[in-house]
């Protein structure tokens, strides 16, 4: 394979798998807001909430998995959180394209 082509291949492949379902890093795509034992994922704009992912929030030992969560169309809340720090996992969609998340939160 000529050089050229494969760094063209490289470049485009590396956009394409980006767009897939990449971690949301910017986070244009939705918000996350914490309160006292609640998390809540607010999608953005044309974004909603990818309902056939498996959500999830750990926090210690406890694992709270998509059945504690109440999948909106355009948010995702799970309630009765323990306190302390944790990781979120999630993702969005919008007609494109749908973007994973996870979130370091700390529960108050």
């Amino acid at each position: 394979m000529r050089p050229q082509l494969f760094v063209g291949l490289t470049a485009i492949i590396a956009v394409f798998g980006a767009t897939l379902d990449a971690p949301a890093r910017a986070e244009n795509e939705f918000d996350v807001t914490v309160a006292a034992g609640q998390v809540t994922v607010q999608a953005k704009g044309d974004w909603h909430i990818n309902k056939d992912f498996p959500w999830k929030l750990v926090v210690g030992d406890t694992k709270l998995d998509k059945s504690k969560f109440d999948l909106g169309e355009k948010t995702a809340k799970v309630s009765n959180a323990p306190k302390g720090t944790g990781k979120l996992k999630g993702a969005v969609c919008s007609k494109e394209a749908c973007h994973t998340l996870e979130k370091d939160v700390t529960i108050p």
